[in-house]
């Protein structure tokens, strides 16, 4: 099938969300630290979530589980000492019991609440001790790492132990328990190239969570001196993060003369972080003139996701200004994206009378995946006043990217009396495109009133598309009985691309 991939459709028929529009570009900038899980500040939340779904998909008896589940509700309650009570209950009535690991880490997370740091120490040794394959060690580790500086005695777990993720693990509990700790350690391992990369990224992405002027000027220091773009990259992102407007003219100057287009697009990405006319003001200037293209397109893109007053005139100023047949292609894009009546009706402009007919077909194209009445009308009035065949071929196909009756009713009309053979046999094949019921129904009636031999040749092709069992019922009509030898080879040829079992029952037949 020669169809737009419908999962795209929502994105492209109305505006993103900001928020999606911000996952999206993080994860392609590659700025989201996922592997080792660098947890956030509200790590409770995410520590109960945990319980919750360890009780939910433990096999112990249920005399077991319910014990495991009353501690859970105890936790969820910040209940610490009846917590505390019923997991030491477990372990006293379940020595051998399969969560007897996990009852005693939730037996030291409930004292670690209550700071008898001593105790919770004492437990979580004694569960990495008796339980060295558990699933909850790193967890344990981390703990002992996070309520080391209350204990009198150098905690026995430190950074340097570990795979990766319980490094970054251990390192985030030391965050949570002592940001200055935290972000002294996170130096140390910035300052070590030798240390591994995600452990490194977790530092940065730390510092940037934990916003401080400490950690300002480490991610600073980072951005101007580091070598490794990707940290650089990172350290980007967290600073935008601190909505701090000072570092705006960095993010800018970096987004200018970078010469590492990476470093200039995360730049760019940042200065959309910030709301207010002096961010609209510098993406505007940046999708003017700047000197990388990229970083013009990328420019181009975020004004398009802003809110500001005035973004659909400076879009349409860049379009009507700059000769550059791909940037005016980017903007038709922002204002596709942009559901105010000004970018609509400049892209309607540009699709009716622009200069330059790719130009014109591009807009073509955004009108139709809005899928909108007012969209399907507007594309309606272009084919019916338009005499170019590249232009109308073109509408049909955005018209059948539509999820919009009238669209389709349109297609049907064109297939039907449409006096250009080339411009039918276009709407006959995009009806087929769309694997609709109705489309089928329509070809099989439009195929029995058809006189001309290649137009017929045409349904037979898209009735083999659409792989639908009235459809390929109809080849075999016509395979066995049409008058025509050649339409009658074209049908046995498109029911033999077909997998249905019928279809090729119905070939065997033919041979015996």
């Amino acid at each position: 099938m020669f169809r737009i991939n419908k999962s795209f459709k929502p994105v492209l028929q109305k505006r993103p969300s900001f928020g999606a529009i911000l996952i999206l570009a993080l994860t392609i900038n590659g700025l989201i630290v996922v592997a080792g899980g660098v947890r956030r500040a509200s790590a409770y939340n995410q520590d109960l979530d945990k319980l919750n779904r360890f009780v939910q998909t433990s096999n112990s008896p249920d005399a077991e589980k319910k014990l495991l589940s009353e501690g859970r509700d105890e936790i969820a309650d910040e209940n610490w000492e009846e917590a505390q009570s019923r997991f030491t209950d477990y372990i006293r009535k379940y020595p051998k019991g399969k969560d007897v690991d996990a009852a005693t880490y939730w037996l030291a997370f409930s004292l670690k609440k209550q700071e008898q740091f001593q105790d919770a120490d004492r437990k979580l040794e004694q569960l990495i001790a008796q339980f060295p394959a558990s699933k909850w060690k790193k967890d344990a580790e981390a703990m002992r790492i996070e309520i080391g500086p209350y204990l009198n005695k150098q905690t026995p777990t430190n950074i340097e132990k570990g795979d990766v993720d319980t490094q970054i693990m251990v390192l985030q509990s030391i965050f949570q328990g002592n940001p200055e700790r935290g972000a002294s350690i996170a130096a140390d391992i910035l300052r070590n190239p030798q240390k591994d990369r995600r452990l490194r990224e977790a530092a940065v992405s730390l510092l940037g969570q934990n916003q401080s002027n400490t950690g300002k000027a480490m991610l600073l220091d980072i951005v101007h001196n580091g070598s490794d773009t990707k940290l650089r990259k990172t350290a980007i992102f967290w600073l935008s993060q601190y909505r701090d407007d000072s570092v705006l003219d960095m993010f800018k100057e970096l987004a200018v003369s970078s010469p590492d287009p990476e470093i200039g697009k995360a730049a760019l990405f940042s200065i959309s972080q910030y709301e207010g006319s002096r961010a609209d003001a510098m993406l505007s200037e940046l999708a003017r003139s700047a000197s990388s293209r990229k970083i013009r397109e990328e420019a181009i893109f975020w004004l398009g996701q802003r809110n500001g007053a005035g973004i659909d005139d400076e879009l349409i100023k860049i379009f009507e200004a700059d000769p550059d047949a791909q940037i005016k292609k980017k903007v038709i894009f922002s204002l596709s994206q942009r559901n105010t009546a000004s970018a609509r009706a400049k892209l309607s402009e540009i699709a009716r009378s622009g200069a330059d007919k790719e130009i014109r077909k591009d807009a073509i194209f955004w009108i139709g995946q809005k899928s909108d009445e007012q969209s399907a009308d507007e594309l309606m009035k272009i084919y019916d006043s338009d005499n170019d065949t590249t232009i109308r071929k073109q509408v049909i196909f955005a018209m059948s990217q539509m999820s919009n009756p009238r669209a389709r009713a349109k297609l049907f009309e064109i297939a039907r009396n449409e006096s250009t053979p080339q411009l039918r046999g276009e709407a006959i094949f995009w009806i087929s495109q769309t694997n609709h019921e109705q489309g089928c129904e329509f070809l099989i009636q439009l195929y029995d009133n058809e006189k001309t031999e290649e137009v017929k040749k045409k349904i037979i092709f898209s009735l083999g598309q659409l792989n639908k069992k009235n459809c390929l019922r109809k080849l075999m009509e016509i395979a066995k009985s049409d008058p025509s030898v050649q339409v009658r080879k074209e049908a046995v040829f498109w029911l033999g691309q077909s997998r249905d079992p019928d279809a090729q029952k119905f070939l065997e037949e033919i041979l015996k």
